[in-house]
């Protein structure tokens, strides 16, 4: 299946959040990410009114991986499998590709901010793919009936998020990969047995 064409604003995000992994946010320049992603100053700030607007794109580049491992994901994988492995796949990205204190200041920044909150956006690729996967594996009777897959979504995502601020709270003294791979099973067995 030939690769879809990354689109301009998916390689500012991507080349922004490499340069801040490698540099830090505030060692970054606007002119550096620019030239990383291969675009023109009128086509960055087209899409970002500064920096500062990049920060809250972390849950772009978490659901443009989703996009990309849609792509290679085993569609005969019980529902259950796909969530050890969507899960894996996101947080080895993260352990291995997104600064430490960049992660916490997005989701400090989420319980204070005016605007939309990016990380629970319903509209995400994250909650419709992961949402999928639960309906797939309540119809499939993998998972008991007793929670609807909205509410499967929402226990599987508060499970992601609390991992994710303790790694952040901790800044980084744990493989956040290697905790979730240790503890997923037992939330995705009470998805089986019933919540």
């Amino acid at each position: 299946m030939p690769r879809k064409r990354q689109s301009t604003k998916s390689r500012i995000v991507k080349a922004a959040w490499n340069l801040f992994y490698k540099n830090g946010y505030d060692n970054t320049t606007v002119d550096e990410i620019i030239s990383a992603s291969k675009t023109s100053k009128g086509t960055f700030y087209h899409y970002f009114k500064g920096k500062e607007s990049l920060l809250n794109s972390l849950s772009y580049l978490f659901d443009q991986h989703y996009e990309e491992l849609r792509e290679v994901i085993d569609p005969n994988l019980s529902a259950y499998d796909k969530l050890l492995f969507l899960n894996h796949e996101l947080f080895y990205m993260i352990e291995k590709s997104v600064n430490i204190e960049l992660l916490a200041y997005l989701y400090s920044s989420q319980l204070i901010t005016k605007d939309k909150r990016s990380l629970s956006d319903q509209k995400r690729i994250y909650f419709r793919w992961v949402t999928e996967i639960m309906e797939e594996g309540l119809s499939k009777k993998e998972f008991h009936h007793s929670s609807s897959a909205e509410e499967l979504m929402h226990y599987y995502a508060m499970f992601e998020r609390a991992l994710l601020y303790d790694y952040s709270l901790y800044k980084g003294k744990f493989s956040l990969t290697e905790y979730s791979d240790r503890l997923l099973p037992h939330l995705l067995d009470t998805f089986i047995t019933g919540v």
